[in-house]
């Protein structure tokens, strides 16, 4: 320490500490910021945060640097690039604290749930309560140990800083307090976590919920692959179907729709024309049954086995009769890969419908729907 205060006379032995160990952690932080926060946020992009607080680790070595030569240099220097590597040190430690402390609060008043079987912590209406209160906290904390940094203690006045603050988020809560609200709703709610297949209305996509955040939420799109936000005041305004928590254990009810020709019955006397009518419902039976034991048997097809298909005559019409299917999803998973979403939900409707089409071969049914023209023929009255 002797040889240092030699080459930087103009500093107390206070003071080259303080430089000292605002090194030591920048370079320490450099090295583990990474590891911290892909344990406090698994699962989550943190390159671009890593990328900018290493960033200012650097930036801030860089302002210790040149305030270390213009000590030396000028006796009456008044050490405004520590101030602001400080300032920017304040910032820094307070996004790390609230990160991690965070994380803890999650685990205390969250709720804990296997997603991408792996075991998460999401956030409740309590923990997003106290989080909230802890965001807050770290706030005025960080711009109180700025202004002290700056000797700015005026600033601290009803007249301050302080107050322009307050005033700033009293004239502004219009704006984000709806949002904020409606996200505490959401969660106090717990019917929209992490990792649920959501259907909203008015939009024809199935959506993941990626994360909910206190202004918006993040969805993804599991037909398109790609992400969607919204805000969270918008998000309630709609009616929302979670496809994730089924009513009963059968799983989700689907449905497809079938328009079959009417059949053929020429005969003149009711008996006959009952057994050709009886002929061709079995016809439709064996077709539906054969499907459903094809799906059972294919593995891709994620049906619940255990709830046979139902199906039914639900609508006579001039061209055809219109015949739906029904039949049970198996649970789906807790993910927030859309491959498995579409694995799960979109390709088990369609094989299901290509097994329908497959058997109707076999029993020699069409499923095209018949187009009848009527054909009038007018004979010309002689003149």
């Amino acid at each position: 320490m002797n040889s240092i205060q030699t080459l930087f006379p103009n500093l107390t032995e206070a003071q080259l500490f303080a430089h000292t160990s605002i090194l030591a952690i920048n370079l320490v932080l450099f090295l583990l910021i990474k590891p911290i926060l892909t344990s406090v946020e698994s699962g989550k992009d943190h390159d671009s945060k890593i990328y900018i607080l290493r960033a200012i680790n650097i930036f801030i070595i860089i302002l210790l640097g040149i305030n270390l030569v213009l000590s030396r240099a000028h006796e009456d220097y008044q050490n405004h690039f520590i101030k602001i590597g400080l300032s920017l040190f304040a910032i820094y430690a307070g996004f790390v604290v609230y990160s991690i402390s965070s994380y803890f609060l999650r685990k205390r008043f969250g709720t804990e749930k296997e997603l991408d079987n792996k075991q998460v912590f999401l956030e409740t209406y309590s923990s997003r309560i106290v989080d909230i209160l802890l965001m807050v906290l770290v706030i005025f904390a960080t711009l109180y140990a700025i202004i002290m940094i700056w000797g700015a203690d005026s600033m601290l006045e009803t007249t301050g800083i302080i107050g322009i603050v307050f005033a700033f988020m009293a004239f502004t809560s219009s704006i984000w307090a709806p949002d904020i609200i409606s996200g505490l709703i959401i969660l106090n709610t717990q019917m929209l976590e992490d990792g649920d297949l959501v259907l909203i209305d008015g939009y024809p996509d199935e959506y993941i919920i990626s994360k909910v955040s206190f202004i918006y939420v993040i969805l993804y799109d599991a037909r398109n692959n790609h992400r969607t936000l919204i805000r969270n005041s918008r998000f309630i305004q709609s009616k929302i179907d979670n496809l994730s928590r089924i009513a009963s254990t059968d799983g989700i009810r689907k449905r497809l729709v079938y328009q079959i020709g009417y059949p053929d019955i020429s005969a003149e006397d009711a008996e006959t024309r009952y057994e050709q009518f009886q002929l061709f419902k079995q016809n439709i039976d064996k077709m539906f049954d054969k499907a459903y034991h094809k799906a059972c048997e294919d593995e891709k097809i994620k049906i619940n086995s255990n709830k046979h298909f139902e199906w039914s005559l639900t609508k006579t019409g001039n061209y055809a009769l219109e015949y739906t299917l029904w039949f049970y999803l198996e649970k789906i998973p807790n993910t927030k890969v859309t491959a498995t979403i579409r694995k799960h939900y979109m390709r088990t409707i369609y094989r299901v419908n290509e097994a329908v089409f497959d058997a109707s071969i076999t029993e020699n049914i069409d499923l095209s729907t018949p187009d009848l023209n009527t054909i009038t023929v007018e004979k010309n009255s002689a003149k």
